[in-house]
């Protein structure tokens, strides 16, 4: 189960992606500007490569707000991905 509270938040996020796993997921948790808008995009897949060893269409993306509700909302979305 993936746990963000009190590992990373917001103030991390305005910096740089964090990344993580549990079991075979791996997901990159990462500031974007979609629409003139501060987003934050949770983006998952499974397998044993990074990010950048894993084609894009093997990863699935979804957008929340860039606010420390948005990062509960996507913390709650990974762990229905599992």
């Amino acid at each position: 189960m993936i746990q963000l509270k009190g590992v990373m938040g917001i103030p991390l996020l305005k910096k740089s992606k964090f990344t993580g796993s549990d079991g075979a997921l791996r997901f990159v948790l990462e500031r974007q500007i979609r629409e003139e808008e501060e987003q934050l995009a949770a983006i998952c897949w499974n397998g044993e490569f990074c990010s950048d060893a894993t084609p894009e269409e093997e990863k699935t993306t979804e957008y929340f707000p860039f606010t420390a509700e948005g990062l509960e909302q996507a913390e709650r979305w990974l762990n229905q991905q599992c």
